[in-house]
């Protein structure tokens, strides 16, 4: 993507990512296209890990807010909620009474383009919050297929903040 301008560039890039989903990006596109995408996610993460506290664990996945129906088996039974924040490595939901940390649950997770991501994860930190209790979950095995419709999904995401940034912004009413 040579453009002269980072706007430019993101702008291009949002526009290969729709033509990805779409299935209409060129073959000779691709590499680029892909290239493109895990810098500017590899960036991100760079950003994301600027607001961690010294001392914390830095994070190994770009996080991104996003709210997907998920169901997973607990041990008192299937429950349906909904993510708090994902990445290929895991997500996290609210919950009123999370298993114990370390265990192991199955879970279907439905993403934009309505396919279901199935597979297993494992309770990884729980953490009490006012509106309930975050429960982290991290994947065990996920198919390449599976972390590259993830990926997809956070590069959604992505785009998403590109182009809400590089709206004009109107002026206020008087």
């Amino acid at each position: 993507m040579a453009s002269t301008s980072l706007g430019s560039w993101l702008a291009e890039f949002c526009k290969r990512h729709d033509d990805f989903k779409n299935g209409t990006l060129p073959g000779k596109l691709m590499k680029s296209y892909m290239k493109g995408r895990h810098e500017l996610c590899g960036i991100m993460l760079m950003a994301q890990r600027l607001g961690i506290e010294p001392g914390a664990v830095l994070r190994g996945a770009l996080r991104v807010a996003r709210a997907y129906q998920i169901e997973f088996g607990f041990p008192s039974g299937p429950a349906t909620l909904t993510t708090f924040d994902l990445s290929t490595s895991g997500l996290s939901v609210v919950v009123t009474e999370p298993p114990a940390t370390g265990t192991t649950l199955w879970m279907r997770l439905k993403v934009d383009s309505g396919a279901d991501i199935v597979g297993r994860c494992q309770v990884v930190k729980i953490i009490p919050k006012q509106e309930g209790i975050l429960m982290g979950v991290s994947f065990e095995s996920l198919s390449a297929d599976a972390r590259d419709k993830l990926e997809t999904v956070i590069c959604d995401a992505i785009v998403t903040e590109i182009r809400s940034a590089q709206r004009p912004k109107r002026a206020a009413a008087h």
